[in-house]
């Protein structure tokens, strides 16, 4: 969890990123909702719609919302390298297969 820890998260935030959304209850202020968001629909689709795109320069200024994307891109190829190369995992980090098994055994 040293990641975690240098970026000021708590177990409610680090759950909330493994397993839930912008719209948890720990996420208050909107510039961090709005991040989220943005990496989620970058995770997901690799881009953002235009709905996303003007409420996040509401809180985040272009070249703040440019950053965010080149930080999700970056983190997308150090993962997929970290991966491919079998660097270890952090320990007791909740992973996101894990979490996606959770869910799926939530509601079933």
């Amino acid at each position: 969890m040293v990641f975690a820890d240098r970026a000021g998260l708590g177990p409610s935030e680090i759950s909330s990123l493994t397993r839930g959304s912008a719209g948890d209850a720990c996420w208050t202020a909107p510039r961090d909702q709005a991040l989220i968001r943005v990496a989620d629909a970058l995770h997901d689709a690799s881009d953002v719609d235009d709905q996303l795109w003007r409420s996040a320069r509401e809180v985040l200024d272009e070249p703040q919302l440019l950053d965010a994307f080149l930080l999700c891109g970056w983190y997308h190829a150090i993962s997929c390298a970290a991966r491919a190369a079998r660097v270890d995992l952090e320990p007791a980090a909740p992973r996101f297969a894990d979490s996606a098994e959770q869910v799926t055994g939530d509601l079933l």
